[in-house]
């Protein structure tokens, strides 16, 4: 008595289970040597069909699983895929953006008579104007105060130039500040080569280049060209500056200001020449 107890649950599974054989077995002939199986026959049917659309149901619900599954394997490698064209799209990207610039810088070298140092801007300061940056290049790179340091500009006419950013204001080991044309303290002597007359120019707190001529005769106009005259043995003579931009009506007849625009868009500026000797 206490073994049917205790496996009494597990005896009337097995017995459900074999019932549920015999009448599955008994469905699928349907009579019994001619012996119509009438209501037990039908709830054998009706119990086939329950467990075949239950099968059917759960057969499909897998194949659903897995074919979400499989998309969702899909869809990461897909996203995947995505990521690394963007990133080789990038680079493209990159790369063409530089190819005008490098082949710009080409054509420049080929004009240089000086020797000179490469180097990456690797720092600005707190200017609105970029009149200040930092270099990655310094004494043990050749570098000293008041080498000149230039950049590949082209015109527009297409003519590739020398074109003036400023000048070292410190080193050392292994970096360079420099202040260009648009700071204060940078003062440049200028030819205009429209007409061949000289003056200074300076930065200003404005973010302006500004000038004058010495003499104050002189007939400049808007869109002249102008270049280091080579006065005062620090810049290289024939360095292209900029254009005249304005003409400015002062108070002092004695000079004739003008109004500077700069070859070198510095907001672009990332690698710079400075030139370390002169020939």
């Amino acid at each position: 008595m206490n073994f049917i107890r205790e496996h009494f649950k597990k005896m009337l599974f097995v017995i459900t289970i074999f019932i549920l054989i015999i009448m599955i077995g008994l469905s699928s002939i349907g009579r019994m040597d001619g012996v119509n199986l009438g209501f037990f026959g039908n709830v054998v049917s009706g119990f086939q069909k329950v467990t075949y659309t239950t099968g059917l149901t759960l057969t499909n619900s897998f194949l659903s699983v897995q074919e979400i599954v499989k998309m969702r394997e899909e869809n990461i490698m897909l996203t995947e895929t995505v990521y690394q064209l963007q990133e080789q799209v990038r680079v493209l990207e990159n790369i063409i953006n530089k190819s005008d610039a490098l082949e710009t810088e080409y054509e420049m070298k080929k004009n240089l008579s000086h020797d000179y140092v490469v180097g990456q801007v690797i720092a600005l300061d707190d200017s609105n104007w970029f009149s200040r940056f930092t270099i990655d290049k310094g004494e043990k790179d050749g570098i000293k105060t008041n080498d000149i340091v230039i950049q590949a500009v082209k015109t527009d006419n297409q003519v590739v130039q020398i074109g003036l950013l400023g000048i070292v204001a410190e080193t050392s080991s292994n970096w360079s500040k420099v202040i260009t044309l648009l700071d204060e303290n940078c003062k440049v002597s200028f030819r205009d080569i429209n007409n061949d007359e000289s003056g200074i120019l300076q930065g200003g707190i404005d973010g302006n280049v500004t000038g004058y001529f010495f003499n104050s005769k002189v007939s400049a106009q808007v869109g002249d060209n102008l270049v280091t005259s080579g006065i005062g043995e620090i810049y290289t003579p024939d360095v292209y500056i900029g254009n005249v931009k304005d003409l400015v009506e002062t108070t002092d007849a004695s000079t004739l200001r003008i109004i500077v625009e700069p070859a070198v868009e510095f907001t672009k500026i990332s690698r710079v020449y400075v030139l370390t000797q002169n020939p």
